[in-house]
């Protein structure tokens, strides 16, 4: 008998169990017409112009066929509102738990011709395994996703286990996730996973939503990423997300105040002296 594993679906309570027995999920009709259709318009717009530059950021093997766009909050309005999308708060808490802010945005563009990436865990940097996540990743995807045009390969159940995979540059024992435009992957940042080689003539686009629990040092340092512009006109439910919020005594300005939005003071205390004696 043929192994059940993660269907697309529409009920996230199914979503929910994958995610604990599988390490994944993938979740139909997130985005809707109009949202899917602006994200991928201005990540194109974008990935082109950065390869216009000579600023592009490229990968996947000989020819470096794909294109990574990094920091993407600070690329469009479009992207920002995703990190408030309501999938978000819908699914991640399961996850992460309530708190979780933002590793970072970014996009992978899997073009024709590239190599599968090394398996990996996103949490690999932790040298122990955790009974739960302390990371987790939504791959939003703007085309539709197939093994064949690079849908990501995951492990199922590795999630489970500390257990590293034997060969990492081996996906034979590994299934891709495949689902059409707008609709979302989920994966644990526990399971071993990689983009996947894209042997069509098209090039395939996801933006990465990459999540982890409050006490996380974050992929993307927002603090000094983010344009100045950009920060100013964030609204306080973002930069919550974005790690300027207090938790617990992490993150404070001049001390920490739990639940304060911190702000970058216009005049930090320094070295000082009294005036008298």
């Amino acid at each position: 008998m043929t192994e059940r594993l993660p269907q697309l679906t529409s009920d996230l309570e199914r979503a929910r169990r994958d995610l604990d027995e599988f390490g994944y999920c993938i979740v139909s009709g997130v985005l809707n017409p109009a949202e899917l259709s602006a994200l991928r318009a201005r990540l194109i717009e974008q990935a082109a112009a950065e390869a216009e530059l000579g600023c592009a950021t490229r990968d996947g093997g000989p020819g470096a066929p794909n294109q990574r766009v990094w920091n993407l909050i600070n690329k469009g309005r479009v992207f920002r509102e995703l990190i408030l999308h309501p999938f978000v708060d819908a699914i991640m808490p399961h996850l992460l738990g309530s708190g979780f802010i933002l590793s970072s945005l970014t996009a992978n563009i899997a073009g024709p011709g590239g190599a599968p990436m090394r398996l990996h865990r996103d949490q690999g940097y932790l040298s122990f395994h955790t009974p739960v996540p302390v990371v987790a990743n939504i791959a939003w995807l703007l085309d539709a996703v197939t093994s064949a045009n690079g849908g990501t390969r995951l492990v199922p159940r590795s999630h489970l286990s500390a257990a590293p995979v034997a060969d990492p540059d081996d996906i034979s024992h590994t299934v891709a996730a495949e689902g059409p435009a707008g609709s979302a992957l989920v994966f644990d940042g526990r399971i071993f996973h990689g983009t996947g080689p894209n042997t069509t003539g098209t090039r395939r686009h996801v933006v990465l939503s990459y999540f982890a629990r409050p006490f996380v040092r974050a992929q993307e340092n927002p603090f000094l990423s983010l344009d100045a512009e950009v920060e100013r006109a964030l609204p306080e439910e973002l930069k919550a997300r974005l790690g300027y919020k207090v938790w617990g005594t992490l993150g404070g300005v001049e001390g920490p105040v739990e639940g304060a939005i911190v702000r970058r003071p216009s005049h930090p205390i320094g070295e000082l002296k009294p005036k008298f004696r």
